[in-house]
């Protein structure tokens, strides 16, 4: 998430006002070459949701030089614009309980963090591991705290499926007659 966070800081989204006609990416790009000094591979366009459209900006220089809101006419529709944020839609879910977990019968090959999150699903955030478990210096019990809404809707068991994968098998040579 890091990395994509990274490419839209360069983005502003884009939604079409007023009547809202259907209007495709090309109109879009169209408008912007027209209306705001940009050259072709300055930006793409996206069709995106819920604005309509996602705008990437090739550079930060470019972005900074279109910095705030903008409305743009064209004679068929009106675009509005303004940066991507990533709380623009984020919603607050109420994450009220701390929980401190111990997950038993982990193998150590399975000793990770990404494998906890697949056993807990959505039932809880994982906030950290313990420091001798992000250590490795006690195998016996992955203990990790987090937050959740429902302690209730934590699992208290689960199976842990591993799948390995065999080595292929090698097809002996023919004996030599």
């Amino acid at each position: 998430m890091d990395d994509a966070e990274l490419v839209l800081a360069r983005a502003m989204v884009a939604t079409i006002t007023g009547n809202r006609p259907r209007v495709s990416p090309s109109e879009v790009v169209e408008l912007l070459l027209t209306s705001l000094d940009l050259a072709e591979g300055d930006f793409t366009v996206h069709a995106h949701h819920p604005e309509d459209f996602l705008i990437i900006f090739s550079s930060l220089a470019t972005t900074r030089r279109l910095n705030g809101e903008h409305i743009l006419c064209s004679p068929r529709f009106v675009l509005s614009l303004w940066p991507w944020c990533k709380l623009a839609h984020a919603t607050a879910d109420d994450l009220g309980y701390h929980v401190v977990l111990e997950l038993r019968d982990i193998p150590a090959h399975a000793w990770h963090l990404s494998v906890a999150e697949h056993m807990l699903g959505s039932s809880c955030w994982i906030e950290r591991m313990h420091p001798r478990t992000r250590s490795r210096d006690d195998l016996d019990v992955f203990r990790l705290s987090g937050r959740t809404h429902n302690p209730a809707g934590i699992p208290r068991a689960a199976v842990l499926a591993i799948v390995e994968q065999l080595p292929a098998r090698v097809p002996s040579e023919a004996p030599a007659v």
